[in-house]
């Protein structure tokens, strides 16, 4: 099996501000995620992007982002790490809840993908 990477979109929760979503998904809910150590066993690596307000000119190449408040990226050796990740019971009674803090989760856009790295750092 082939790595994956889960990269949802994210909305925030309706009258949070971005910068209320973005201190509180990387300083509240980043914290509490690697804690729980029975979810991050699973996963490669978890990466946050967050909105750069303003935008460039460049960015509008690819449309306008003003849907969505920020990006994360989980990567996982394969679909089975993916699948036993997000059915932990300690993510699904201390990370799950958390979601909702902040997110506005039925207004997310989730893609599961399979990395093709052109260039890498």
């Amino acid at each position: 099996m082939a790595v994956i990477t889960i990269i949802v979109c994210i909305k925030r929760k309706p009258g949070m501000t971005q910068e209320a979503f973005t201190a509180y998904w990387s300083d509240v809910h980043a914290p509490t995620l690697l804690a729980c150590t029975d979810f991050t066993r699973h996963i490669l690596s978890y990466v946050q992007h967050h909105l750069v307000v303003g935008g460039t000119a460049v960015a509008a190449l690819f449309g306008a982002s003003g849907d969505y408040d920020g990006v994360a990226a989980l990567t996982f050796a394969n679909e089975a790490a993916l699948a036993a990740a997000f059915a932990e019971p300690k993510y699904i009674t201390d990370v799950r809840p958390d979601e909702f803090n902040f997110v506005d989760i039925e207004n997310c856009t989730t893609l599961l993908t399979s990395p093709f790295v052109v260039k890498a750092a």
